[in-house]
């Protein structure tokens, strides 16, 4: 977890003269969601022209009117299979999306598109599952890994976003590839939207007893703002 302060001033207007009163406010970077935590990567895959949307938990009952939070970076597993690994130059665009809100429509939608860049990321080689639904009928069981970033810090406001629940999604280009890392089937397919490439988006299942699904392989960076209570160490920024 990063933690830093930042220094915000009130001005204090008198009959011939300003002063200002400093407070500070704490930021903290964390874990959001890490899928390592809840699952184990099983498949690698990627669907041309789909995409793929996960519903995530952010616990703010104990934010203050004037403390906020925001989703700042999403890291998704990339998967190449071996066979075509080292004659592999990349610049195939992933899309990745967030929304405000408990179904991937509504409000505040943000997007980034990045193309991969295989010499830039840390690659390691991984043997799929043999029942890997994806993987397997290719016979790509044999893979190289790499996480890659999508920074949102500087698209979504550092007002923050306003609801508990945040939707985040994955989109291919049209050959779809990469691909990416997919978890083993044991999460609520209630919680998981596929848009099967006509713009619509499907809840797979509105069961939440029983129904599991694979979800996309990824890791969510949430930061909060708070007011300090006198326990904020770190880096002082000035605003």
């Amino acid at each position: 977890m990063r933690v830093y302060c930042v220094l915000f001033g009130l001005s204090l207007m008198g009959a011939c003269a300003s002063d200002y009163s400093l407070g500070q406010m704490c930021v903290a970077d964390d874990a959001g969601f890490d899928i390592e935590g809840v699952s184990t990567l099983q498949d690698a895959a990627g669907y041309p022209a789909n995409r793929d949307a996960v519903v995530l938990d952010f616990d703010d009952s104990q934010l203050l009117e004037d403390e906020s939070w925001r989703v700042t970076k999403v890291e998704l597993l990339a998967m190449v299979p071996d066979w075509v690994f080292d004659d592999y130059e990349g610049g195939d665009t992933l899309r990745v999306e967030i929304w405000d809100a408990d179904r991937p429509d509504g409000q505040g939608h943000w997007s980034i598109d990045a193309p991969i860049l295989p010499a830039m990321l840390d690659w390691e080689g991984v043997t799929l599952a043999q029942d890997a639904y994806w993987a397997g009928a290719r016979n790509e069981l044999q893979q190289q890994r790499a996480w890659m970033s999508f920074d949102f810090s500087e698209i979504i406001p550092e007002s923050g976003m306003t609801s508990n629940r945040y939707t985040v999604g994955v989109g291919w280009s049209q050959n779809g590839l990469p691909t990416v890392g997919y978890s083993n089937f044991n999460l609520a397919c209630s919680a998981n939207f596929t848009d099967y490439g006509d713009g619509r988006w499907t809840l797979n299942s509105a069961d939440g007893d029983g129904d599991v699904c694979s979800w996309p392989m990824m890791r969510v960076s949430v930061e909060t703002r708070t007011l300090d209570d006198g326990s904020c160490e770190g880096t002082l920024e000035s605003t």
